[in-house]
């Protein structure tokens, strides 16, 4: 099956760091499996500079796992997990993928492996590659985001968790679930999903890093959280915006609780905020939402509230 990056997606995940420009124009191929074999199942995505890194989360072949290094022309130009002593990426499907601004540092999501992977200088032919925390038995790393104290915010899909890892890294502190879990700070349900692996997701950092905004892909949500000003959680969960839409696209295989009563499959899916996953903080303040269920991308303005998608960028600035 040929798999491919498109270049409007990498705009949705590097919005804030000055290495693509958004397109409005539907997009362009970067980057193909047919040239790439590897590019399977591509997941986790983000830039620096000029280089799109795109890792892969690949279960039908969990030891071919890859993070690929493209120029924004398209060009390979390294692979990470291809070489000796790199079995840290080739052996587990990676979700989320961060670079720390203060260090250049790649961080990588190792879900099946249950742990956040440091990469230093990953855009070397000889990357460093260290495991920077290991998340507790059964849990799923999905997404992380930093903040400029150097806290990294982390979620666990598995286990229905926020972690906070400190600037040094070792094990993740919990802080934010279900009380059941022991997390100091109570998720008010708002992380609950009954299908393992979906909540919480996709995880980003308002422009003043006062809010977290973390995805319930389950429950069509976007929840929020304050931030102090020293990188801590302090609580108040509460929802950002939700559409609650129980159809989908096409049939979930390898997650059939998705399908409810009333679940119809095709066209009628296509909703914002369908089963949203990747979040991504652009330079206006906005939230755009990468829907997986609904297969479409959303921008939602600073009251979470979805910007309209047909007009142009500067309008929507205006409508948002």
């Amino acid at each position: 099956m040929r798999r491919h990056v498109l270049r409007t997606a990498l705009a949705l995940a590097i919005l804030t760091t000055g290495g693509i420009a958004f397109a409005s124009d539907g997009g362009s191929l970067l980057a193909l499996s047919d040239t790439v074999p590897l590019l399977q199942f591509p997941e986790g995505i983000t830039a620096s500079g000029h280089l799109v890194y795109v890792a892969t989360l690949n279960y039908a072949d969990t030891t071919h796992n890859r993070i690929f290094v493209f120029d924004d022309n398209g060009a390979l130009v390294h692979t990470i997990g291809d070489k000796p002593g790199q079995d840290l990426v080739a052996n587990t499907a990676i979700n989320g993928l961060i670079i720390n601004k203060a260090t250049g540092d790649l961080y990588a999501a190792g879900n099946l492996g249950g742990y956040i992977l440091r990469i230093q200088n990953p855009d070397s032919d000889n990357p460093t590659i260290t495991i920077f925390s290991t998340y507790p038995a059964g849990g799923g790393p999905e997404d992380m985001s930093f903040h400029h104290a150097g806290t990294l915010f982390a979620t666990d899909s598995n286990l229905g968790v926020l972690y906070e890892i400190p600037p040094g890294g070792g094990p993740p502190k919990l802080v934010v679930g279900p009380p059941s879990t022991g997390a100091p700070i109570d998720d008010k349900g708002l992380f609950a999903s009954s299908v393992v692996g979906l909540s919480p997701n996709g995880i980003t950092l308002s422009l003043d890093e006062r809010t977290l905004y973390v995805a319930n892909t389950f429950a069509d949500s976007v929840v929020a959280l304050d931030v102090s000003v020293d990188g801590h959680i302090t609580g108040n969960p509460r929802i950002f915006a939700q559409n609650f839409n129980p159809d989908l696209e096409e049939y979930p295989t390898g997650f059939d609780a998705l399908v409810l009563p009333n679940t119809k499959i095709g066209p009628s899916a296509s909703t914002p905020l369908n089963g949203p996953d990747g979040l991504a903080m652009d330079d206006d303040g906005h939230v755009w939402v990468a829907s997986n269920l609904g297969d479409n991308i959303t921008e939602l303005g600073e009251d979470g509230k979805s910007c309209a998608s047909s007009a142009s960028r500067r309008s929507r600035r205006m409508a948002c």
